[in-house]
C-alpha cells in the first residue's frame, strides 16, 4: 500500500510534536534535579559557615568568662559575625542546660536560618549565667550586666551597646 502525500505531512508534524514534548520533559528534569542539588550546597555551605560562627562565638562567650573572673565589672566583648550567611539572615539562641551541680553553667548557642532551614548548636560552659535569650545574626557584644543583685553576661547586637 503506498501512503498518500496528506499522511507524510500529518507524520512529520507528529514526529516533531513528540520530540518537543521529549525535549521538553527532559530539560524539566534537568532542571528540577539541578535546583535540588543547587539546594543541598546551600545547606552544607550554611551549616559550615554556623560552624565557624559558632565556634567564634563561644570563644567570645569564654574570654568574656577569663575576663570577669578578674574582676572586671564593666566588660563588653565584642564578636563580629556577618549579617547574613548562605544568602539569608540567622538568628542566634542561648538557651540554659542542666549542668551537675559541681559544674560551672552549660548553654548551647544555637545557630538557626529559617531560610534555608538549617540550625546547628554550640555548648559553652561559664562560671557567671548567660542571660536566655535570642538575637539576630551579625555584630554580636557579650555583656556582663546585673541582674537582680548578681552579675551575669547577656548577648546583645552591636547596635544594642552604642559607642563605648
Amino acid at each position: 500500500m503506498i501512503a498518500s502525500g496528506e499522511d507524510r505531512a500529518v507524520s512529520v508534524t507528529v514526529n516533531y510534536v513528540i520530540a518537543l514534548a521529549l525535549t521538553a520533559i527532559l530539560i524539566s528534569g534537568l532542571l528540577i534535579a539541578g535546583g535540588s542539588l543547587l539546594e543541598d550546597r546551600r545547606e552544607s555551605v550554611t551549616r559550615e559557615e554556623f560552624t565557624v560562627l559558632g565556634e567564634q562565638l563561644a570563644a567570645g562567650v569564654g574570654e568574656a568568662d577569663s575576663l570577669a573572673s578578674t574582676g572586671a565589672e564593666d566588660l563588653r566583648v565584642a564578636v563580629r559575625l556577618p549579617d547574613s550567611v548562605g544568602g539569608s539572615s540567622y538568628l542566634v539562641r542561648v538557651t540554659e542546660t542542666t549542668p551537675p551541680a559541681d559544674q560551672p553553667g552549660e548553654y548551647v548557642l544555637t545557630f538557626s536560618s529559617p531560610a534555608a532551614e538549617v540550625s546547628w548548636n554550640v555548648t559553652v560552659r561559664t562560671d557567671r549565667p548567660v542571660e536566655e535569650t535570642q538575637v539576630p545574626g551579625g555584630s554580636i557584644v557579650v555583656v556582663l550586666q546585673e541582674d537582680g543583685g548578681s552579675m551575669e553576661f547577656a548577648l546583645v547586637t552591636g547596635e544594642e551597646v552604642g559607642p563605648n
